[in-house]
């Protein structure tokens, strides 16, 4: 069921839009950013996998909370929202890996807004659908978003694992991305910090238990969150953070379709 939030929005000439479609969108999508500063959200998907504080990504493990309080964790400084979730696949084998949410700060989902209104300006032969689909552009925005919005990523493995194998998946993935050659120096070091991360750190990791990835646009902080919550280390390389979100949100080989999807549908609801 959708529920719809109604807000008082500047009226719109019906001549205008109907004579210009390239006004409409760019009117669309300020009346959507308008309407997330006045009231937070414009609606509200009641998907049948969510409840009221869950969303299961996996029969598996636990539901994915749809929003984490500041003043329950001991991770995150404000309130914030799950945006977009799904399962990580190992397609030449064919079996799932991790469930993984994507989780950014409920006071910055109008800064979402705004950075593809700004360059669905700069594209006004785009939509937002066929935006977020384009491969020549893509990478741009998701940097984009990357340097303004901080992130949290949730994995959740699905099976028992280890930290080698969490290691592995994420350093092979970052050097296996193509902006890995473009900014090589900065991967390069990024790589190494990561690893060092996980160089403390052995033995198994459970299923269901949860590695944090948290970006604050500058460093991201690594989290073991099991029985315990283990803060494992900092990346200060600001360009993992970027190639990170750049594997979950690509719609070139994301580490996890369904997610991208996901995201997709959530921005795509704005305009």
């Amino acid at each position: 069921m959708w529920y719809l939030f109604r807000t008082r929005v500047p009226k719109l000439s019906l001549l205008a839009v109907f004579k210009n479609p390239r006004f409409f969108k760019t009117s669309l999508a300020t009346v959507s950013l308008f309407s997330l500063l006045l009231t937070g959200s414009i609606i509200a998907n009641d998907q049948s996998n969510n409840s009221l504080d869950g969303v299961s990504v996996d029969s598996s493990i636990d539901a994915f909370p749809t929003k984490i309080l500041s003043f329950q964790n001991k991770i995150f400084l404000s309130d914030y929202k799950l945006i977009a979730s799904g399962v990580r696949l190992v397609t030449f084998v064919g079996f799932k890996v991790y469930g993984v949410g994507l989780y950014i700060p409920e006071n910055h989902e109008k800064t979402v807004v705004s950075v593809i209104s700004e360059h669905l300006k700069q594209n006004p032969s785009e939509t937002a659908q066929t935006l977020l689909e384009n491969k020549t552009l893509l990478q741009e925005i998701i940097a984009d978003l990357a340097s303004k919005v901080p992130y949290a990523v949730k994995i959740t493995p699905v099976r028992n694992t280890d930290y080698g194998h969490l290691r592995d998946g994420l350093t092979k993935s970052i050097l296996a991305n193509p902006m890995a050659k473009t900014i090589r120096d900065e991967v390069t070091t990024g790589v190494e910090q990561l690893r060092e991360v996980f160089a403390g750190f052995r033995g198994s990791v459970p299923k269901n238990d949860t590695l944090w990835v948290v970006s604050n646009t500058r460093e991201t902080q690594i989290f073991h969150q099991g029985k315990d919550l283990k803060p494992m280390g900092t990346v200060s390389e600001p360009a993992i953070a970027t190639v990170l979100l750049v594997l979950y949100l690509s719609s070139v080989k994301p580490l996890s379709e369904p997610l991208r999807k996901d995201f997709v549908h959530y921005v795509t609801k704005w305009f």
